[in-house]
């Protein structure tokens, strides 16, 4: 508990020092420029096929060196593409652990692995007013819709309409779904959900509500339905949300609900960017009733153009009711965009969890190409 302690307390002096937007282009780069996920992503809370603004800005402002000419993603006047691809070489040293004198061991292994295979569509029926929008996994599995859905961005008050299947808007999205984080609350990549939401951005401020199956993103079994919200302020420098989701699972003989609540936030500081998150999941059955804890804390500093010096620390306790049973992971390492649209990262894992799991206390190292439009 000492360890998630200390995560609490990084992420408190992250956050009092002054919080970021979702986006799979990476919350860092939307807290560096103040602007909210809408500006660079067609998906408006962030993550999937960038915006026209979002692709010049990828080629202008994150490469070192800029060769010369520059990518279209557009087909005609009224449809558009884009994509994303990481390769991983990842390697699993060996880990050993020890319990009551006995000893446990797990074999170190490397791998090459697709862990990112997108592409993205969109058609705009009605220009600033009506859109489709497909995001769709190639690769490393069977091909399969990860979004799609009709977007309506032109209702009063400046609000949006999405229906479909999409991600729902909740929390800090990053790339890596292996974060705690992400896994535990699942509200991540891999997991979508069919349903609609509504949704506004302001000036500095933006809301999103979603009602879905709760299912992950199959038929739904029940009457009730999953409501998930965010809501949150930010500045040219730092940003603060709050994400609370509901989901009723409940059938026949088998009562159970899940409640997850969360803040996540940030700040720059010059060439340096912090961020943080905890969450809260309680699972509730008849009798048992369960209480996780996440926390999460980042700091990106930007060496020199293009070039950044990363490091993180993570913790998840998978239940407040047993005591000694939390994980945590220390992560260093260097992310490089030498030229536009190419990424190449460099991270060494520090994990660490009870003896009891051995594999979990095995360190990792990953180097990844990530290619994007």
């Amino acid at each position: 508990m000492l360890r998630a302690l200390a995560a609490l307390a990084l992420w408190a002096c992250a956050a009092a020092t002054a919080w970021s937007a979702d986006a799979r282009a990476e919350p860092r780069f939307a807290l560096r420029e103040g602007l909210p996920c809408s500006d660079c992503h067609v998906n408006r809370t962030g993550g999937g096929m960038r915006t026209a603004f979002g692709a010049v800005w990828a080629q202008t402002h994150l490469p070192t060196w800029r060769s010369s000419g520059a990518a279209d993603p557009q087909l005609g006047s009224s449809v558009h593409f884009g994509a994303n691809l990481r390769l991983d070489h990842r390697t699993v040293l060996p880990a050993r652990t020890s319990i009551q004198g006995k000893q446990y061991a797990t074999p170190a292994s490397n791998s090459f692995d697709i862990s990112e295979g997108n592409v993205y569509l969109r058609a705009d029926l009605i220009p600033d007013a009506l859109s489709v929008y497909v995001d769709e996994v190639v690769a490393p599995e069977g091909a399969s819709a990860r979004e799609a859905f009709v977007l309506y961005s032109a209702l009063p008050a400046g609000l949006y309409l999405k229906a479909g299947r999409f991600m729902l808007p909740y929390g800090l999205r990053i790339w890596d779904d292996t974060a705690f984080m992400r896994q535990q609350t699942g509200f991540n990549y891999a997991n979508q959900d069919l349903g609609v939401e509504l949704g506004t951005t302001g000036k500095h401020w933006s809301a999103a509500l979603s009602l879905s199956n709760g299912s992950l993103g199959g038929g739904d079994g029940n009457l009730a339905k999953q409501l998930t919200a965010t809501v949150g302020v930010f500045d040219s420098w730092w940003r603060l949300y709050a994400s609370a989701a509901w989901n009723d699972t409940s059938v026949r003989d088998f009562p159970f609900q899940t409640v997850t609540g969360g803040l996540h936030g940030g700040v720059r500081l010059a060439r340096l960017t912090l961020l943080g998150s905890v969450d809260w999941i309680r699972g509730i059955g008849n009798p048992e009733i369960y209480d996780q804890l996440s926390l999460f804390t980042e700091a990106d500093f930007e060496l020199w153009r293009g070039v950044h010096l990363r490091g993180r620390f993570e913790a998840f306790d998978p239940s407040r009711q047993i005591a000694n049973n939390e994980r945590d992971r220390f992560i260093a390492g260097l992310s490089w965009f030498p030229v536009q649209f190419a990424e190449l990262r460099l991270e060494y894992r520090k994990n660490r969890d009870i003896p009891q799991r051995p594999a979990g206390n095995a360190d990792e190292l990953l180097v990844q190409l990530h290619g994007f439009l």
